[in-house]
């Protein structure tokens, strides 16, 4: 086998002919695992690519894989919104009690392990100038997630998972802003292909829909030779009508259909292909210049072209796109539980009120039922004649045995803790007396998190991979880049050096703020931390202020005095010498002189 065959045939393992095989016997089974569908070349004719959109769609909504995920979905987004009651009590609005800690823990969860924004960390060569591009590549990444609002997308994205067993984020180019785009797409908006698998963030699949909602006005504006199908589609001539319409994806090519017409097709957009330009490649007799064509290759970061979806996934065996399982549907026979322990407790409670037995030979039908919600009022009952006592009496309840409080408060502890947030919740420190207490279980939670932090970092990781792609794609005008050195721009044609793009690892890890004032404090009794360091990280509103005031107090307190009482600081020399760096920082504050 030449080496060439040979390479190709190894870098093909990580492509997306790995599939998933889906039961284990399969997995053990040599020969032919698929029949494939035809393969995707930009000079199809338009009714091939519906031929191939059609089997591709077929496929999705034939598998069992999509019939079985829509159904668990619905049932956690069901029990998340709280309906945990039958559609016959839905109806007639007589539902029974629920105490819905899904939603309480999930919601809990979602900003201990998205409240953290993640750093983009780059490394490149020893080079100074490649050094200084790579801070500059750090800045503008930066830059676009606070632009975004990237951290509410990624939230959005993880509450998807947490819900729908899978997360999705698009990445994309804005025409409207002239920017890197990032969406948050609900699962139940793609078309999967149900033999691929997602792994560390990236989809491993030969293709991928997805459906896309757009102004009749806005697609004649982008499809202008579809407009006449465009059209069709409207109510009269109604342009601001909302169609939605398939973008197919596959890692080389994309195209977007409207029923049986394509819309349009495309090489996969965000990536620098080859080119070939003219150039001079020397003179004949007669001095005159004999030109070539010489190819010069795109530069891109990514080794090859992809589908633009990050995904997230975590509880995930490798046998299909969504998790085997996910926290909701883990705890779904936990809060059922819970709900059935607070019906008891509600109707003995009502029982134990205390309810009536009534005597027909004072009362009939009607009035004993007047008796009766009379006395779980509190209300006085009129007896004519005869004797009170033989008129009714009360009966009482005998409570529930104890075991049932307990198993209603140990259900209720395991949904916490299978989501990672008991120690953040009133019960699940109540039975803490002391603060160190506290803190300890508060640790646990956070180490119960890490497993699905290190998936979100990942899912930044390759998201700011995009980024750098993107960029080196679609800047081709210099754009603005805000840093502690000042302001600078950037632009595609500085995409020169190898970047290796990453997050700070455990910039995602929540920190409890008790924790982080007290290790600053330790750090600052011996001497290990800067003041504005400090003032930081006890969240001090102005450091900066902060900082001059410490100084000042340090060098000259009656100034500082003075100050606080309107007063003009008047220069005093210091009793005791100055330590340089004290002497130095104070001189650069511009605030007191310094002899």
């Amino acid at each position: 086998m030449a080496i060439g065959e040979f390479l190709k045939g190894f870098i093909s393992l990580g492509r997306n002919i790995n599939k998933a095989a889906g039961e284990y016997k399969d997995e053990r089974e040599e020969g032919v695992v698929d029949v494939p569908i035809s393969e995707l070349t930009l000079d199809k004719e338009d009714v091939k690519l519906i031929e191939l959109k059609n089997a591709w769609q077929k496929k999705w909504e034939d598998s069992k894989l999509r019939e079985n995920i829509e159904i668990r979905q619905k049932e956690n987004e069901r029990y998340w919104k709280g309906e945990h009651y039958t559609s016959a009590q839905k109806t007639t609005g007589k539902r029974d009690q629920v105490d819905n800690l899904i939603f309480e823990a999930l919601e809990t969860f979602l900003p201990v392990i998205s409240r953290q924004v993640a750093q983009p960390v780059i490394d490149t060569s020893a080079d100074p100038a490649a050094k200084s591009f790579a801070r500059k590549v750090e800045d503008r990444i930066v830059d676009i997630a606070d632009e975004m609002r990237l951290r509410l997308k990624i939230k959005k994205a993880i509450r998807y998972w947490a819900l729908y067993f899978l997360g999705a984020v698009k990445i994309g180019w804005s025409l409207e802003r002239d920017e890197i785009a990032v969406e948050a797409v609900r699962p139940q908006q793609l078309i999967l292909d149900p033999e691929a698998i997602t792994d560390e963030c990236e989809y491993l699949g030969e293709y991928l829909g997805h459906y896309r909602v757009d102004s009749a006005k806005d697609l004649v504006e982008r499809f202008p030779q579809s407009k006449k199908e465009i059209d069709a589609a409207l109510d009269k001539d109604k342009t601001g009508t909302r169609i939605r319409y398939i973008e197919w994806w596959t890692d080389d090519f994309v195209f977007w259909t409207l029923g049986s017409k394509v819309l349009g097709k495309s090489k996969n957009p965000h990536w620098n292909y080859e080119r070939q330009e003219q150039i001079q490649a020397g003179e004949n007799e007669l001095g005159e210049p004999i030109m070539g064509i010489q190819t010069i290759r795109g530069r891109n970061h990514f080794r090859v072209r992809k589908i633009p979806f990050a995904f997230l996934s975590v509880f995930n065996l490798g046998k299909g796109p969504f998790d085997d399982t996910n926290l909701i549907e883990q705890v779904l026979p936990l809060q059922d539980i819970v709900n059935k322990r607070v019906r008891q407790i509600d109707k003995n409670a009502d029982n134990t009120n205390g309810g009536a037995v009534v005597s027909g030979d004072h009362f009939t039908k009607e009035q004993a039922s007047d008796v009766g919600e009379a006395l779980r009022r509190g209300q006085t009952v009129w007896v004519p004649n005869g004797d009170v006592n033989r008129a009714y009496t009360r009966s009482q309840g005998t409570p529930l045995p104890e075991f049932v409080h307990t198993n209603l408060i140990d259900s209720i502890n395991r949904i916490l803790g299978v989501f990672g947030v008991t120690g953040l919740s009133p019960q699940g420190i109540k039975g803490e007396d002391t603060v160190r207490g506290k803190i300890i279980v508060r640790a646990q939670d956070t180490d119960r998190a890490a497993l699905i932090v290190d998936q979100v970092e990942q899912l930044y990781d390759y998201i700011f991979n995009w980024f750098v792609q993107m960029m080196m794609v679609y800047y081709d005008t210099p754009r603005s880049v805000t840093s502690s050195a000042g302001d600078d721009t950037i632009s595609s044609e500085e995409f020169i050096y190898p970047l290796v793009v990453s997050v700070k690892e455990g910039s995602l890890i929540p920190k409890d703020r008790l924790t982080l004032r007290n290790e600053a404090v330790e750090l600052w009794s011996v001497g290990a931390i800067s003041p504005i360091d400090l003032a930081e990280r006890l969240e001090v509103p102005n450091p900066d202020e902060f900082v001059r005031r410490l100084i000042l107090w340090k060098v000259n307190p009656v100034a500082l005095l003075q100050q606080g009482q309107g007063a003009q600081p008047q220069p005093i020399q210091p009793e005791v010498p100055q330590q340089p760096a004290i002497q130095e920082t104070a001189n650069l504050l511009g605030e007191v002189p310094i002899q």
